[in-house]
């Protein structure tokens, strides 16, 4: 009986009115999600192509409707169906209409989030790997690489591991995006090799890491490239923790000298680079230990890096009535808005934190160096840069509490504390 009233509810899903098309999509939506609800071989089928045609409906509500269909129609009908809609769905996002390439990409992203079955995965992944990797081949357009790489992130992040076979592929395909002309293609990039490196060998995530390192190194290099390979070494560490230790004596010393060399207008590249210094130091504690002094010096450096404004610009605030002339001829060079540099004082600052919470060897270097140096930035402009200082300097003063007696005389440290601040309220 219930067959029956499917397939009346399919003939209705054909008809020429959109509200009765609508009306009958929902009603098999409800009729999907019934945990008693599952049709005969030849009713799976016809479904599938009925839901499939829906995607492309003239109505997006009824298309809407239909990809809500998919999670679960996949855990309803048969591992060949599933594998039949997602050949499909590819053949759409690689061929297909641009109109319909993104109510394709978000059913293909549903099926792969409701797959739970490990053979029914490894089925699909045999097909739709290869199908993905042509996806972000430098012969598609930006937009469709961009889908695909959307879909291959959330394919690695959830069946990474069933791909090893298809793993040095898959890595060689995505090194090659890194240096892509188009920014929304490096960023899914990076996002792709990161979730990719959680289920790498370590042979490969050496490789991963040699590759990017020869492109931070080339002189040649458009400062966008560099930022993204930057950006790519910080979303590495990130993603399998530990496991970049062996490596930080290539990346590190690179690292450094990009904050200390970059120009005065590359605030990004900073700030990229001390994100990248900040996940070191908490994800690989033991490998990090040889260059902590030189991070710490770097972060205190930056902690106050603001080439745009100085101490005595307040003080000049007293005779601007004097000089609004001037101002007005050069409100063009430069505004607030334009100004980015605070990025890099967040940076920094989180740096610094991170130093704080790994380091408690250090805490007595920390109360005599950087304790005056956070005090001294409780005078931060940007409010949320101010929020990560005093947050830093909390945790100074937390991890004070949590040393051991005898590792550290707190006392002293006490003492240091009140004197600093008794020098700077003066």
């Amino acid at each position: 009986m219930a067959n029956l009233a499917i397939n009346s509810i399919l003939e209705k899903m054909t008809g020429k009115d959109k509200d009765y098309r609508y009306m009958a999509t929902s009603d098999l939506l409800n009729e999907l999600s019934k945990d008693s609800f599952k049709p005969e071989a030849d009713l799976d089928l016809k479904i599938s192509n009925i839901v499939l045609q829906q995607l492309d409906d003239a109505s997006g509500d009824v298309s809407g409707l239909a990809v809500k269909c998919l999670a679960p129609l996949v855990k309803k009908v048969s591992e060949t169906r599933v594998l039949e809609m997602t050949d499909k769905l590819c053949d759409k996002l690689l061929n297909g209409k641009d109109q319909h390439r993104d109510v394709a990409s978000i059913a293909m992203k549903t099926i792969v989030s409701e797959v739970t079955s490990v053979t029914v995965a490894q089925r699909v992944l045999v097909s739709l790997c290869p199908q993905l990797i042509k996806g972000i081949s430098d012969g598609m357009s930006t937009e469709i690489r961009c889908e695909c790489l959307d879909i291959l992130c959330d394919v690695l992040h959830r069946f990474g591991n069933l791909m090893t076979a298809d793993h040095e592929v898959l890595l060689n395909a995505l090194l090659s995006q890194l240096g892509s002309n188009q920014a929304s293609v490096r960023k899914r990039t990076v996002s792709c090799i990161a979730s990719l490196a959680a289920s790498l060998s370590d042979d490969l995530l050496a490789k991963a890491t040699v590759k990017v390192v020869q492109l931070l190194k080339s002189k040649g290099a458009k400062p966008e490239i560099t930022r993204t390979n930057i950006q790519m070494i910080g979303a590495l560490s990130r993603s399998v923790g530990y496991r970049f230790g062996p490596h930080l004596g290539d990346t590190v010393p690179v690292l450094i000298d990009y904050c200390t060399s970059a120009s005065e207008n590359d605030e990004e590249l900073r700030d990229y680079s001390l994100q990248a210094l900040e996940s070191f130091l908490l994800r690989c504690p033991r490998d990090i230990s040889l260059y902590c002094d030189e991070i710490l010096r770097l972060s205190l450096e930056f902690i106050s890096y603001d080439p745009n404004f100085t101490d005595n610009m307040e003080e000049d605030t007293d005779d601007e009535s004097h000089e609004e002339d001037e101002d007005d001829e050069s409100a063009d060079e430069y505004t607030d808005d334009e100004d980015i540099s605070w990025k890099v004082r967040r940076a920094a600052a989180k740096c610094l934190g991170a130093i704080i919470v790994s380091r408690p060897e250090m805490l007595s270097k920390l109360y005599v160096e950087a304790c005056p140096k956070l005090i001294e930035r409780f005078k931060e402009r940007e409010e949320n840069v101010k929020m990560d200082v005093f947050n830093t300097f909390t945790e100074l003063l937390r991890q004070t509490g949590n040393v051991a007696k005898g590792q550290v005389d707190v006392n002293q440290l006490r003492q240091v504390f009140i004197s600093l601040l008794v020098i700077t309220a003066n």
